[in-house]
């Protein structure tokens, strides 16, 4: 049945990355203080997210002043509209004072009123390339929706200036020590993304003026790994590698999770050359000191169990799953022990030495019969599988896939209590209510526009897929049929459709009497 969601998959191309620019901002030459802000909890990419304040290149930075690169005209007009401070000297060199002048011509800005362009010929004032010390650069890696190419510069905070979030996009801004950020990320008092992690952990207590050095090692090291190391909380890692995905996702995020044990969820790539980038990533993890204990699988579908059983035979470690994804796997993947709901995988100590660490087995079928989901209760991190997804809604494929089903697991999940849902497709999100609601008001209202198509008479598939999903791409056609036939047996073990003779084919109508199964 997956062959030809694998061949329409192999279709699906890489996003190229966004031009951007990142601006490590310090307190002075004496002082290791970074700024940081924190993302609006409304943002779908990084909300409620601390990082360092940046943003795309956009067309008022495509022509940057004589011997100014567009990325650090980006970087200081990002800078001066997250943050208000203006990195920019007038003709004896001196950087305007922070005062209400500077504050209206901030707003404007935000406002959309003038350009960073404006401003500065306004205020008589240009960019030097000698405030900017460029530090390095990141390229998100292909599995996000939304890429990046991020150069990154390290900058003082002029004299007479201040710092100062408004409320928007981004909700707070503070001065840290890199190590007491990093503090309270241990604790899970606070969500940090991964490359400012990275880059706070280099800074470390280090004096800033070992910073440079520093940052552009790290960078050149993180751009040269084929699998740089991501890491949402402590001892959770993610590793997204290509494979044979439903579109649009074109990988499957495999977790690493733990120390001493660890427990490795859904290596999924078929590809030689992306399973050794795999077995590179695990080498080196073990190298550090974790201990593989077992793979853990979420279902039984292709793009999570491609590597399951080359990972098992090369660590010495079983394979877990739920007992209904043993069965689907037989033949094809062996499965040493099964999992069932609420059982417990022990993680030994909290990574801040707080307590027992477990994952939570939770059986959450729909997508598949035997899927799971782990809950991990101390950070609240929910690993979703196929449950749900930040770039598209899951697929519900009869005849594994039961859409009634499918909603029951997702109502069951929204009484945990959640801070970060990591998906098996696309990027994590500190919104899992808002994402479970989502799906659950995207059901329904495919369910009503089905009900209103048959109202208007009996329907085949082929008629509903123009009526309920009109304009879809061709390429999506079959993933649009399963949908429906997904939401057609529902409404018929509901007593609410039936499938009928007519003509020499079948079609789907309103039952005129509510029946009861």
């Amino acid at each position: 049945m997956f062959a030809w969601l694998v061949q329409e998959a192999a279709t699906i191309s890489d996003i190229p990355p966004a031009a951007a620019a990142g601006i490590l901002l310090t307190a002075g030459p004496s002082s290791s203080d970074i700024y940081i802000v924190r993302r609006s909890d409304k943002l779908r990419f990084f909300g409620g997210f601390w990082a360092f304040p940046g943003g795309k290149v956009d067309e008022s930075d495509a022509k940057p002043a004589k011997g100014v690169d567009r990325k650090l005209t980006a970087a200081a007009r990002e800078l001066f509209e997250e943050c208000g401070v203006l990195i920019a000297r007038n003709e004896q060199g001196l950087f305007p004072q922070f005062h209400g002048v500077l504050g209206e011509h901030r707003r404007a800005l935000v406002g959309g009123r003038a350009s960073f362009q404006a401003i500065l010929q306004q205020l008589h004032l240009r960019l030097h390339p000698g405030d900017f010390l460029e530090v390095g650069n990141l390229v998100t890696p292909p599995f996000s929706a939304l890429r990046f190419d991020s150069t990154f510069y390290l900058a003082q905070l002029p004299p007479g200036q201040t710092a100062e979030v408004w409320p928007g996009e981004l909700v707070e801004g503070q001065w840290f020590q890199p190590a007491a950020m990093i503090e309270g990320w241990l604790r899970g008092k606070c969500l940090v993304t991964p490359p400012t992690l990275a880059l706070l952990q280099v800074m470390g207590n280090r004096p800033v003026e070992e910073w440079p050095g520093a940052l552009t090692t790290l960078m050149t090291d993180l751009m040269d790994n084929p699998l740089p190391p991501i890491f949402f909380v402590p001892e959770v890692q993610l590793l997204p590698l290509r494979t044979m995905a439903l579109p649009p996702s074109t990988h499957t995020n495999d977790y690493l999770v733990g120390r001493d044990p660890a427990y490795l969820i859904d290596p999924g790539p078929k590809d030689a050359d992306e399973q050794q980038r795999l077995f590179d990533a695990l080498d080196l993890q073990q190298s550090l000191g974790r201990r593989l204990a077992a793979v853990v699988l979420t279902h039984h579908h292709p793009d999570h169990v491609g590597a399951a059983a080359l990972c098992s035979d090369r660590y010495g470690v079983p394979i877990w799953a739920h007992p209904e994804t043993n069965r689907l796997l037989q033949g094809k993947v062996a499965v040493h022990r099964e999992t069932h709901d609420c059982e417990h995988l022990d993680l030994g100590v909290a990574p801040d030495n707080s307590g027992p660490w477990y994952l939570e087995a939770i059986h959450t079928p729909g997508h598949a019969p035997g899927h799971l989901v782990f809950y991990e209760p101390h950070y609240r991190l929910l690993f979703a599988g196929d449950l749900l997804s930040t770039q598209t809604s899951m697929i519900i494929a009869p005849p594994d896939g039961d859409l009634a089903v499918y909603l029951r697991s997702l109502r069951q999940i929204q009484t945990l209590d959640c801070r970060l849902l990591l998906p098996s497709h696309g990027g994590a999100t500190a919104q899992p209510a808002r994402l479970i609601q989502e799906a659950l008001d995207l059901r329904a209202k495919r369910e009503q526009q089905i009900l209103d198509a048959l109202t208007r008479g009996p329907r085949a598939i082929s008629d509903l897929l123009d009526e309920v999903y009109h304009g879809v791409p061709s390429m999506l056609t079959r993933f649009a049929e399963l949908q429906l036939l997904a939401g057609l047996q529902k409404l018929e073990r509901e007593g609410k459709a039936e499938l009928t003779p007519h003509s020499n084919s079948q079609v789907w109508r309103l039952c005129s009497v509510n029946k009861t199964f």
